[in-house]
């Protein structure tokens, strides 16, 4: 295994990380979605009666299961890496080097809502006053748009501040983890509304996604990693 010796020193120790961490990560998030498809293969040809029963700790469309914990744990990552790059980009423009902390403190939230699920709660109340159906059966991407739209909407100026290859990878990360949370939702509620959960189209549109997602979160750490080389901070890994 090859290492990347740190360009300084933080509180007198050198601090090394393996150069092909970005890797293992990819690696890791392939083997939760590989677990979560083999899952749903084993529930369709088994069943439930078994002593596995479902396997619901694998499951990609669930609370408190593998999934949803490997998510909230590559947001907290991605948190952790944007707090360390702004430390190291405080020389720009101040609103703009705040983006970081901007984004720190959004992805940390996403965290704490990926492992509780706070953005569902309000599925059931709004669907059953508004009678909602089909695509919009599961009225929490209203709230998801808007999000997104102000969250963007603010990023703006920061990601033309940015190197244009991190923008880039910022921009098809997002993208992609957008189009599996908003994007595939409604297609996944349809599927839900129309044949029930479990339903094998159901289950097909969650596991894509679940995917997109996490390939996603996986691209947007990747880059922020690429970021942390280029600008040489404390803590260091290369591409």
């Amino acid at each position: 295994m090859s290492f990347v010796q740190a360009y300084s020193r933080w509180r007198g120790v050198s601090i090394v990380i393996p150069s092909d961490i970005v890797r293992y990560v990819y690696m890791a998030t392939a083997a939760v979605l590989v677990l979560g498809v083999l899952r749903e293969v084993f529930v369709f040809q088994v069943g439930t009666e078994t002593v596995l029963q479902d396997l619901r700790h694998f499951a990609l469309d669930a609370e408190r299961n593998l999934g949803a914990w490997y998510s909230s744990a590559l947001m907290v990552l991605i948190a952790a890496c944007a707090m360390v790059n702004w430390h190291k980009d405080r020389v720009r423009d101040g609103l703009i080097s705040y983006s970081w902390v901007f984004i720190s403190v959004v992805f940390f939230l996403l965290s704490i809502d990926e492992t509780v699920g706070f953005h569902e709660t309000v599925d059931v109340p709004l669907r059953n006053h508004f009678e909602l159906t089909g695509l919009f059966y599961n009225p929490w991407v209203f709230f998801g748009a808007a999000f997104v739209a102000g969250f963007v909407a603010l990023l703006v100026p920061f990601l033309f501040d940015l190197p244009r290859h991190i923008a880039t990878l910022f921009v098809i990360s997002g993208a992609i983890y957008v189009g599996g949370a908003l994007g595939m939702e409604p297609i996944d509620a349809f599927f839900e509304y129309g044949y029930g959960e479990g339903h094998l189209f159901q289950v097909i549109a969650t596991s894509v996604e679940e995917g997109l997602e996490m390939l996603g979160l996986t691209l947007f750490l990747h880059a922020n990693f690429i970021f942390m080389a280029e600008a040489r901070t404390n803590v260091l890994v290369r591409r």
